[in-house]
């Protein structure tokens, strides 16, 4: 049964922290709240840590528990939804190169569909670790086969995934929607635009500002709900 509750805005914008604990990357946070998972989004969590992963003076902690995620949970993502937010963060001048770098690990764990994101692995090679410290652990321990499909370079060893940081599946539906509707109608925007829908958009316009899918699936689903019973015909 798809129910709707009115749309709750969010006065203070989500930490980096916040979203990933609201997607199962845990932390040395408090546990998100109902409020925190509600106002995170799966893909725009995933942008945020890739473009954080680029930015100067990064030490890239999240990298190890992220790719645990992707290993545990890259089945769940709309690939399509995140590159469509890449390429928009990518224009505003963010460096989203390390989205090849989560493809590449997510697909040698199977996850086929990332394939399109390694079309943004860096021309050049790029050294990941420590900048003082990489090179020569490289050197001595050579690189990460998997990685270098991307064109990273990652020292043997020195990059590892964190599962241990990482709820399960049935944990992460447990407390989020969102990925809860992503099992249940696989990871499309169908799941999303029922999301929005289950958080308070009352017609196609809103379900669409809410899930970014376009007007016309927004539309398609609202009809079907509507001749289901599920939702009355305001729109």
């Amino acid at each position: 049964m798809v129910t709707s509750r009115k749309i709750e805005k969010r006065a203070v914008p989500l930490s980096l922290e916040e979203k990933l604990a609201a997607i199962g990357v845990t932390t040395a946070t408090e546990r998100p709240t109902t409020e925190q998972i509600s106002a995170a989004d799966l893909e725009e969590a995933l942008a945020d840590v890739i473009v954080s992963f680029a930015a100067p003076g990064n030490d890239q902690r999240w990298l190890g528990p992220v790719l645990a995620w992707v290993e545990a949970h890259g089945s769940a993502v709309i690939i399509e939804k995140l590159t469509k937010i890449l390429k928009r963060r990518n224009k505003l001048g963010d460096n989203v190169e390390f989205a090849s770098l989560l493809a590449t690990y997510a697909l040698a764990h199977g996850h086929k569909r990332w394939q399109s994101l390694l079309l943004l692995a860096p021309v050049a090679p790029r050294l990941v670790g420590h900048p003082d410290l990489a090179p020569s652990l490289l050197e001595i321990r050579g690189a990460e086969a998997w990685a270098k499909t991307a064109n990273f370079l990652v020292p043997n060893g020195s990059l590892v995934p964190q599962g241990k940081w990482i709820l399960s599946p049935s944990s992460v539906a447990m407390q989020n929607q969102q990925y809860r509707n992503r099992l249940i109608y696989g990871a499309q925007w169908r799941a999303d635009i029922i999301t929005a829908i289950q958080r308070g958009a009352r017609n196609p316009t809103e379900a669409s500002m809410a899930s970014g899918a376009s007007y016309e699936p927004c539309h398609r689903v609202f009809r079907e709900l509507e001749a289901a019973g599920v939702v009355p015909a305001k729109f």
